[in-house]
């Protein structure tokens, strides 16, 4: 018993530096590319009285990609929603979401914001652009 608590010990687990790094190469892509289409168009949660400063239809998120993709996309949303990174609330007559402005998670988002923005050509963001 000794000895295995010891090689336990002994060994290191790296533990994910952030939630996003969790997700696979293909959700992470996603994950980009839906946090900046949020970012980029200024949906964010949390204005003043609980009013969001901006949103959109959960339909309009896959836009942009292909027909093939979009329920790759809506799980991915799922996953960020759990994470925190966006929130999902009924508006009119359908689902709408904003993106978190909580620091913390804007700083793990934008990294992989930049992955997806370099991946596609586009010039990476900076905190102060957000």
């Amino acid at each position: 018993m000794a000895n295995l608590i010891r090689a336990l010990e002994s060994k290191s687990y790296p533990m994910p530096t952030s939630r996003l790094d969790t997700l696979k190469t293909r959700e992470r892509e996603l994950a980009g590319f839906i946090l900046n289409k949020l970012w980029v168009d200024r949906y964010w949660c949390g204005g003043v009285g609980g009013h969001h400063l901006g949103h959109t239809a959960l339909s309009n998120v896959p836009k942009g990609r292909s027909r093939s993709e979009h329920g790759e996309v809506l799980e991915v949303i799922e996953k960020l929603k759990r994470f925190g990174f966006i929130t999902i609330f009924p508006a009119t007559h359908e689902m709408h979401v904003c993106a978190s402005r909580a620091d913390e998670l804007i700083t793990e988002g934008l990294v992989v914001v930049n992955e997806y923005r370099r991946k596609v050509g586009l010039p990476a963001l900076r905190r102060n652009q957000i």
